[in-house]
């Protein structure tokens, strides 16, 4: 079972991820600020890590760019999660060094999809 964490300040938006994540089979763990977040990838391995852009304190691309400098968090996929256009977020994604990223709202099917794929692909 694929574990996710998601980093994300909204606890409805937390709330309603886990649950369509978890009904899809994959382990959930979640952190509100990015501190929290980047402490919590020092306790557990996790095979993909969701990550808002805003968050207070220390923004997404900030936590992206600590984690992807970590020995021991560099490969684990990032996709960003954001209500910004797509034109933004695709230049967020590929300054901060993140995989990828779902624009919200999103369609439960094409999330789902996109999760998966971004697994597979780093599985291989």
């Amino acid at each position: 079972m694929a574990s996710i964490l998601i980093i994300q300040d909204s606890p409805s938006v937390n709330a309603m991820l886990r649950f369509r994540l978890e009904r899809a089979g994959f382990a959930i763990d979640t952190a509100e600020t990015g501190e929290e977040g980047i402490e919590k990838t020092k306790i557990s391995q996790y095979h993909l890590i969701l990550l808002d852009y805003n968050l207070p304190g220390i923004n997404g691309s900030q936590v992206c760019q600590v984690l992807k400098k970590r020995e021991d968090t560099k490969d684990i996929p990032i996709l960003f999660i954001s209500a910004k256009d797509e034109d933004k977020l695709s230049q967020i994604t590929s300054e901060a060094g993140a995989d990828g990223y779902i624009g919200l709202p999103f369609e439960g099917k094409k999330f789902l999809e996109k999760i998966t794929n971004t697994l597979e692909i780093h599985r291989s």
